[in-house]
């Protein structure tokens, strides 16, 4: 990168604007809350149905509203893409910390469309297993982003 475009990057804020972060609060909440959602209700509050356990109704209901939410953030990564990583990337600022919650986003991204697209059993079981445990994870990676002391070096 040329020393005009670093000082360029400089002059623009990564900080997103406040309706920009309210939407990005409100919709990773919504992700991870319906998702730990889900969790406990696939896990833990199946119902006895007259052919043993059934999943509980609220279950689909936890999935379609994480798929939702899934949906926006998806959009809003695309924002964040251009906004603030890049931006922050070049100005070597929190880069291991933003480097780690790429690579979440990507893997959520990536192990959600091949628990919705891809038809193995096998393959679900270990995909389920990557998509849930990253995503009660993402949380405590973002708070260590989010409350990180660094500034951009020179």
């Amino acid at each position: 990168m040329s020393k005009f475009s670093v000082d360029k990057a400089k002059s623009y804020s990564l900080l997103l604007s406040r309706n920009q972060r309210i939407l990005l609060y409100v919709t990773a909440i919504g992700v991870w809350a319906t998702g730990v959602l889900w969790l406990i209700f696939h896990f833990f509050l199946q119902t006895e149905g007259p052919f043993g356990l059934q999943n509980n109704p609220l279950e689909k209901i936890w999935l379609q509203l994480h798929a939702g939410f899934s949906f926006i953030a998806i959009g809003l990564f695309g924002l964040l893409w251009t906004n603030h990583i890049v931006r922050g990337w070049h100005m070597n600022w929190r880069r291991l910390s933003g480097g780690v919650m790429v690579a979440a986003i990507v893997a959520l991204i990536v192990s959600g469309y091949a628990l919705y697209y891809v038809e193995s059993q096998k393959l679900d079981d270990i995909t389920s297993i990557i998509h849930w445990g990253i995503g009660l994870v993402a949380l405590v990676l973002f708070l260590i982003h989010w409350l990180s002391k660094s500034r951009p070096s020179k």
